[in-house]
């Protein structure tokens, strides 16, 4: 359907033991790819809300609370849509709150400089030697918390990256400041934010949440536009891709 230059469309997908029916709506016209985030975000959170209850029926809660902030030190990989949605919500927010998170950015670029895994996490040719196991154990040894923690919960919560939506556990909580997340158990979820990292580009790119603003000052200037469902139908041709 289409109403108002937006298209809405019910979305029907099998992953895994999840059967999902998802509404969606997105720009009908050309739009750069940070404008159907939104719709992406709901995909995920409906992907989650379904793994949750699924878990329920196997007599299993997530323990995630508010004000629980130990998986906010993990190292958060977020594709270039998402780096370029966070830094519209960064500069859309008051100024005195937006110089203190900008504040927040700057420091966890020192320490992760001083660490030497600055330009390491930024650059995919100098990750290549390292696995995913040694730069998040790495990065979580420095225990930084995300810039964007404030009073151990999630300031933009509504606006969260997608892997975030998709880290929870049902383990107890106290367990996910261990060093090794020793019995740690992530709630079973399709990870859907792997396939927005080539939303934009062919390769599988990421960088860390924590350097936003560093890879902001050399992200690439280049705009594609589509429309909202060709956005959608490439997202989802990634996920059929895996």
């Amino acid at each position: 359907m289409v109403d108002s230059g937006q298209v809405s469309a019910t979305l029907r997908l099998s992953v895994g033991e999840i059967r999902l029916a998802h509404p969606m709506t997105v720009p009908a016209g050309a739009v750069p790819a940070t404008a159907v985030v939104p719709a992406l975000q709901g995909l995920v959170n409906a992907v989650v809300e379904a793994a949750e209850q699924r878990a329920r029926d196997m007599g299993k809660a997530v323990s995630c609370r508010k004000g629980c902030g130990a998986c906010c030190r993990q190292l958060v990989p977020i594709s270039r849509t998402e780096g370029e949605r966070l830094l519209a919500v960064i500069e859309a927010l008051p100024e005195e709150r937006r110089a203190a998170v900008r504040a927040r950015f700057a420091e966890a670029e020192a320490t992760l400089a001083r660490a030497g895994l600055g330009d390491v996490l930024l650059d995919p040719e100098k990750r290549a030697g390292k696995t995913d196991r040694e730069l998040s154990a790495a990065y979580f040894a420095l225990a930084l918390p995300c810039p964007f923690l404030e009073e151990e919960s999630c300031s933009i919560h509504p606006e969260r990256p997608l892997v975030c939506r998709e880290y929870l556990v049902t383990s107890p909580a106290e367990l996910c400041a261990g060093p090794n997340q020793e019995g740690v158990a992530p709630l079973a979820v399709p990870k859907f934010s792997s396939s927005a990292r080539k939303l934009q580009d062919d390769a599988d790119t990421w960088f860390p949440l924590a350097l936003l603003t560093a890879w902001s000052r050399t992200r690439s200037a280049d705009r594609v536009m589509r429309t909202g469902p060709d956005w959608v139908q490439r997202f989802l041709r990634q996920l059929g891709s895996k």
